[in-house]
């Protein structure tokens, strides 16, 4: 029976030996849910771009403990020329911010956060072969593809949610991947098509099953919720990738960007969640957001937000990182144990 993500050998970490690795360099890097979603595919970071203080503080620690390879850490994308990192890196990925695009924004949108023009710019001075963008809203993955046409990049994209990979909470992302170089693309293609099915396994155990908690100071947990309310999903990250790359393998016209089931069973493999056990199905939670305002009494009005309660009381960093599939403890600025990370992988 072929193996999933899960059931490899867990004794040997991804950055054991990258030579031969995809190399990943990550714009808008925050805590690194895209930089966990690259390593299941068996990706290399090697740099990333985060202006947030805490964010940054983050990823040097999970350099730290080990959790990720160590890779430089750039401030302000809008002061670095791409010039100086062309050759550098096989796949230029980034979540443009949200908040420009976003429907949490209640029509308050600031064009100011749109930082889609310096990504694009940063793609063209750099001559990045292959781009995987998000974000939020379709209109914004659509604007992105169009100006990565415009200067010769084939695209695909896809709309891919954390419920259509089993997760018990919704989170409507859109995903992009535009291929430039196609002797890049040829080998990442090889790679990725090598590998077993990403699966479940890390909703069907109950947080407390999934790490060891350290605890922080109370001043840090805003700030965890913050990291994780921005951040990718690790699992959603991969599998879209995964059923980009297959999508521009077979390169049928006119594809919704809603991905068929079996387009993505055919990359994950689902596991019935330890909330669909535990609370008897009772339907998805609210996901994740910078806002942590889902417990509050002026929230219960939506099912989403009543099932979180019951579920799991107030918004914590653990039940953050747990409902977004993170190891245990990634949004946490102090050390964590290795054995959270190796029960993730």
């Amino acid at each position: 029976m072929k193996k999933t993500r899960t059931q490899r050998d867990k004794s040997r970490t991804p950055h054991d030996s990258c030579v031969d690795s995809i190399k990943e360099f990550h714009l808008f890097a925050g805590i690194g849910g895209g930089i966990y979603g690259g390593e299941l595919l068996g990706h290399q970071c090697c740099g990333g771009v985060e202006i947030m203080p805490y964010a940054q503080c983050v990823l040097r620690q999970r350099q730290q403990d080990g959790w990720m390879p160590e890779f430089p850490i750039y401030g302000d994308l809008c002061k670095l020329n791409g010039k100086d990192f062309k050759g550098r890196f096989d796949v230029l990925c980034g979540g443009f911010p949200c908040q420009a695009f976003s429907t949490a924004a209640h029509g308050k949108n600031i064009a100011a956060k749109n930082l889609w023009g310096e990504m694009f710019r940063f793609v063209k001075e750099s001559d990045a072969p292959i781009v995987f963008g998000e974000n939020v809203v379709l209109r914004a993955i659509e604007k992105a593809k169009a100006d990565l046409e415009s200067v010769g990049y084939e695209v695909e994209r896809v709309r891919l949610s954390c419920s259509d990979i089993g997760a018990d909470h919704q989170r409507n992302r859109f995903w992009l991947l535009a291929v430039k170089n196609s002797e890049v693309f040829k080998k990442l293609a090889e790679q990725v098509s090598s590998l077993p099915k990403l699966s479940g396994d890390c909703w069907s155990k109950s947080p407390r099953d999934t790490g060891n908690v350290v605890e922080v100071a109370g001043s840090n947990r805003r700030d965890q919720l913050l990291g994780v309310g921005n951040a990718q999903s690790p699992f959603a990250a991969a599998t879209a990738f995964r059923v980009l790359v297959n999508r521009h393998l077979e390169r049928i016209e006119g594809r919704s960007e809603i991905p068929s089931e079996d387009e993505v069973k055919r990359v994950f493999e689902k596991r019935e969640t330890w909330i669909q056990r535990q609370f008897n199905h009772i339907g998805l939670v609210h996901t994740p957001t910078t806002m942590a305002n889902y417990a509050c009494p002026s929230m219960m009005k939506h099912q989403g937000c009543r099932n979180f309660t019951k579920v799991f009381g107030r918004p914590e960093p653990e039940n953050a990182e747990y409902l977004m599939g993170f190891p245990l403890g990634a949004s946490s600025p102090e050390p964590q144990p290795m054995g959270n990370i190796e029960k993730w992988r």
